[in-house]
């Protein structure tokens, strides 16, 4: 039994010293691997490298407070003309884009039935007339008579009761044929501006009712602009303003100035139309054209003016590329004037130091070192 004991302990012994041996051997080999693998080089980091004429520096300057809008291109002069009577065209004399001069007759209505009450209601004009020529003498005479003695006062009076009498019939016949000629004039539509057909709705043998469009006219040498603000921003508006404004599809910046403004906000929309006399020509395909300008206030607000083309998303959120203490920054900016004409913008949000560039760069650029070759 103790024999047993005593082999059992023995290779138990023999065990952990063999264990030991092998961690210790396993310990020394790992160590020996890691010593042996190559070290990886560092990356070299590279700066993006610039030219001088890549980068513009800011400069100082001021810009005018401005109030920006939205509207169109209409003609002060304008009119929609409609028939007067019923009656059926039997003659149309102008066309869409036709050149007319006010008084130039249009169109023609059948107006026979009026034309015959006109002629019928000047007959009856005459009559009285001439009924009131009968009186008038014969108040003459009886004044004679009555000079005489062969008459009474009374028998006198009578004749003038019965002049005037007649007198009033011919009031009565004369605004008759006023009101016939009137009508029969209504068969005939005249151009009551200088302008140029826009809309033509009635052709030759077509019936028309009273109140229907015929044409539409506008006067294409007097333009000028409609626009609105909100009611809150009426401050920014007074007569004889300075408005600088672009037309949709054209790049140049033209001027007006604020001519009109409406006393009454729109009960609805609480928005004040205003209207500017245009400073410069436009042709008058521009009517109807939508338009963005800004008012120019009086007080001059300090900026910094950067070019214009390095400005991005500016009808958006606007920003630059810059490097700043060489390193590439997106900068937020806000702009309170562009000037297209010269490739200008006035901004803020800069710091005078910053270096405007003209490349455009990418979100992963954002914090890289920068090199500028001044060569």
């Amino acid at each position: 039994m103790q024999s047993a004991q005593s082999t059992t302990y023995l290779y138990r012994k023999n065990f952990l010293f063999y264990f030991k041996i092998s961690i210790l051997c396993f310990s020394t080999l790992l160590v020996a691997c890691q010593k042996n693998e190559p070290e990886q080089p560092s990356k070299n980091i590279k700066k993006i490298e610039l030219i001088q004429q890549d980068l513009v520096p800011i400069q100082l300057g001021t810009s005018v407070n401005q109030t920006n809008f939205t509207g169109t291109i209409r003609a002060v002069n304008q009119s929609s003309i409609q028939a007067q009577v019923t009656a059926t065209a039997t003659q149309v004399n102008a066309k869409v884009g036709q050149s007319v001069t006010q008084g130039q007759i249009l169109v023609r209505l059948n107006n026979q039935d009026n034309a015959a009450r006109l002629a019928q209601s000047q007959a009856n004009l005459a009559a009285t007339k001439a009924q009131a020529n009968q009186a008038k003498l014969m108040m003459q005479r009886k004044q004679r008579l009555l000079n005489q003695g062969f008459i009474s006062k009374v028998e006198f009076e009578q004749s003038q009761v019965d002049y005037q009498a007649q007198l009033e019939n011919v009031n009565a016949q004369q605004s008759n044929v006023d009101i016939a000629r009137k009508a029969d004039q209504d068969g005939i539509i005249t151009s009551p501006i200088n302008g140029v057909i826009t809309k033509r709705q009635v052709e030759p043998g077509q019936t028309v009712a009273v109140g229907t469009t015929l044409f539409e006219i506008i006067d294409p040498n007097h333009l000028e602009i409609q626009a609105q603000l909100p009611s809150d921003m009426q401050a920014a508006l007074k007569i004889g303003q300075k408005i600088e404004y672009t037309l949709q599809g054209n790049p140049n910046k033209l001027t007006a100035t604020l001519s009109r403004i409406s006393p009454l906000a729109d009960p609805t929309s609480r928005q004040i139309d205003f209207f500017a006399k245009l400073n410069e020509s436009i042709t008058s395909l521009s009517i109807g054209s939508f338009l963005e300008g800004s008012i120019l206030g009086t007080q001059a607000i300090s900026g910094q003016i950067i070019p214009l083309d390095t400005v991005h998303d500016l009808p958006n959120k606007p920003y630059v590329w810059l490097i700043r203490e060489n390193k590439i920054i997106r900068q937020n900016v806000t702009v309170l004037e562009q000037r297209y004409n010269t490739n200008i913008a006035v901004v803020q949000g800069l710091k005078n130091t910053d270096l405007i560039s003209r490349v455009k760069f990418n979100d992963d650029d954002i914090q890289k070192a920068v090199s500028i070759n001044k060569e």
